[in-house]
């Protein structure tokens, strides 16, 4: 038995599952998954550069005869739907696992989509485990089920199962003997009209086949301890996240079938819960997906108002108008010390009553803790000189969606990966030709080159006189700072846009607030599609993480307190109160030496600490030096770098 986070369970159950090849696009709350696989290995990983890049590599992996698992969130499986409704026509011939990563109550994402109605319309299976331990099981299930049924099975889990920790219990890996070759008839992996309609019959009938084999059979049942025979006034069906509550609640108080798979549900064992129950209430999260396929089946439903279908599971949620009837029916089945003419009498530690406030209720009295870049982050430049035009910003998918927060306010709409430069082909189009003139686009490189490559073509050819920004900082920042793609330098970018046959292109320093400007200037008068690509440094990628030389300092006897250095949003950056009034500026230990700040400074007084320590005397001479381009031109010269590097560790 050992400790495990959600993503490590799942990790572990796919080396005990007999997997062999794993990739992913990283994605919260699935992210970790990969990090978990890399200490098994028997399991190739890899990072790919989308889902559906991810997706069509691992269907590969299964067709010549292993086990493989994808794993991506729930928007990555919008992206990896093409070849996710196919597979399921053509089998899996190996082993197929496809963990989706759910966010109920958006806490990463820009929507709540429930994976299993996507699933049910491509007809693959589902497994919703409700524990860590059950994440592990889960997953080491799917993949028995996917080689016994020659079908892909989707392992739905959502964002705090994949957070938590819990201890395990861990099991040996199975060994499997793969037969690996081609796959072959054509008439089953090949996709061609003709061969269609006789894979959907195969599909329905395997489907047809799982839902009444002892697979499909993963329930956990609780029951009062009255043992009566007497039908119950209602009972619970639970899948999820949502189980634990439940069961901690009202175990042996009221009758509890959680369900392991959610589709296909198993009727006969449905059937069989109801008979004992005069009512069902279903608690699940993201949608009524099990509470609409139980009413489909003419089982009699308790209705949910108070559930609307958005964000987290929530106790609330299980008030209703139907219930408490339903509660005084139950009192017979209660222990005498319990009340049961109230449904939040059982559970008085939530301390809920009517008449609380909704949307405060169990919630914490702390200070809100919105988002902002890190000190240093190159993407802190090019925001910082939108924020003070008059431009519309498409954005997309990634950090820089931090631009549309104050102090920047530069960023204002945007849709899905990859889709900023579609969209702004499509301003374009309605609004005409001028608006490229006052709109531009905005991606990053990750995302660029997971979706926006296809949309940039189309833009070339259409010949639309667009202003695209591509930040570079080399890898997908937002989740960790993976390497999904391959690095591009400056001679390899301008060598990339031109063969794409990019009309005007620029590869500057996403810090040299000069270049930047005059450069966005230029590209936003011209009559031509201009791609400007910002290269800077993620900071999560800097192994020096304190303070040097380079790093910078504030002198108190230049700074008038005007605070300019301040609307770069640098939490570095600091003002130092004293009696309600701004004494000083100062700059804290999470500076990285970036050197934005300094050229937001009209009066000079933000400075390397190396020349402010080196040089006290000269410092108001040396203060005006560009010393952002000069540190950054020095450490490009090899000779210098080492001499530098010194200084870096050393302190004056």
């Amino acid at each position: 038995m050992t400790f495990l986070s959600g993503c490590e369970a799942i990790a572990r159950g796919a080396w005990e599952g007999g997997a062999s090849f794993s990739c992913s696009y990283p994605g919260s709350p699935v992210t970790g998954i990969i990090d978990g696989l890399k200490q098994y290995p028997e399991i190739k990983t890899q990072w790919v550069a989308n889902e559906k890049v991810g997706m069509e590599v691992a269907i590969g992996v299964a067709h010549a005869g292993m086990r493989s698992l994808v794993i991506m969130k729930h928007v990555g499986l919008n992206v990896a739907a093409d070849p996710f409704f196919n597979v399921a026509y053509t089998g899996v011939r190996g082993a197929l696992v496809v963990v989706v990563g759910d966010d109920p109550g958006a806490k990463s994402s820009q929507n709540e989509q429930d994976t299993r109605l996507l699933a049910v319309a491509a007809k693959i299976p589902v497994l919703e485990p409700s524990s860590i331990e059950e994440a592990l099981i889960f997953t080491r299930l799917a993949f028995e089920i996917s080689n016994r049924f020659d079908i892909p099975v989707v392992v739905r889990v959502t964002t705090q199962l994949c957070y938590g920790t819990s201890k395990v219990v861990t099991g040996a890996r199975k060994t499997v003997t793969a037969d690996l070759d081609f796959a072959k008839p054509i008439q089953k992996y090949l996709l061609l009209p003709r061969y269609v309609t006789a894979l959907h019959k195969d599909l329905n009938q395997r489907i047809r086949q799982l839902a009444l084999s002892h697979w499909s059979r993963w329930f956990i049942h609780s029951l009062p301890t009255d043992n009566s025979n007497e039908k119950y006034p209602f009972g619970i069906v639970v899948a999820g996240f949502p189980s634990s509550f439940v069961f901690e609640t009202f175990r042996h108080k009221v009758p509890i079938l959680k369900i392991g798979m959610s589709f296909p549900l198993n009727e006969m064992e449905i059937r069989n819960f109801a008979e004992r129950c005069e009512q069902i209430l279903v608690v699940e999260e993201s949608s009524r997906f099990i509470e609409q396929q139980l009413r489909a089946l003419n089982l009699s439903v308790a209705d949910r108002p108070n559930f609307d279908g958005v964000g987290e599971f929530h106790p609330r949620q299980l008030l209703s108008s139907d219930i408490p009837e339903m509660e005084h029916r139950l009192q017979k089945f209660l222990k005498p010390t319990a009340s049961p003419n109230k449904l939040f009498e059982l559970v008085p530690q939530l301390n809920y009553r009517p008449d609380s406030a909704p949307d405060t209720v169990f919630a914490l009295d702390v200070p809100p803790r919105p988002p902002g870049f890190c000190a240093g982050c190159s993407h802190r430049g090019i925001f910082y000189e939108l924020s003070k035009r008059d431009l519309y910003v498409v954005g997309d998918i990634g950090c820089y969606t931090l631009g549309a927060l104050d102090p920047y306010g530069a960023l204002h709409t945007n849709l899905c990966m990859g889709a900023s430069i579609g969209l702004l082909q499509g301003y374009l189009s309605a609004i005409g030709k001028q608006a490229a003139r006052s709109a531009i686009a905005v991606i990053g490189d990750s995302t660029f080159f997971h979706s926006g490559i296809p949309p940039l073509m189309t833009a070339i050819a259409s010949g639309i006189p667009a202003t695209l920004l591509i930040l570079d900082n080399s890898g997908a920042a937002m989740t960790g700072h993976q390497t999904t793609s391959m690095s591009f330098n400056k001679v390899d970018w301008e060598a990339f846009l031109r063969a794409l046959k990019v009309p005007e292109f620029a590869v500057v320093d996403a810090l040299n607030m000069q270049q930047l400007e005059s450069t966005l200037d230029r590209f936003l008068h011209s009559d031509t599609l201009s791609v400007m690509v910002l290269k800077g440094d993620c900071v999560q990628g800097i192994t020096i993480k304190k303070p040097t030389n380079y790093r910078y300092t504030i002198r108190e006897d230049m700074c008038t307190q005007c605070g300019d250095c301040l609307k770069v949003d640098c939490p570095a950056i600091l003002p130092v109160w004293e009696n309600n009034r701004i004494q000083h500026m100062a700059i804290s230990n999470e500076c990285i030496g970036c050197g934005l700040c300094s050229q937001t400074c009209s009066e000079h007084a933000i400075v390397p600490r190396t020349v402010n320590t080196l040089f006290p005397g000269l410092t108001p001479l040396l203060s005006g030096l560009p010393w952002h381009a000069i540190i950054r031109k020095a450490h490009s010269i090899k000779p210098l770098k080492k001499l530098l590097a010194r200084f870096e560790r050393e302190t004056f």
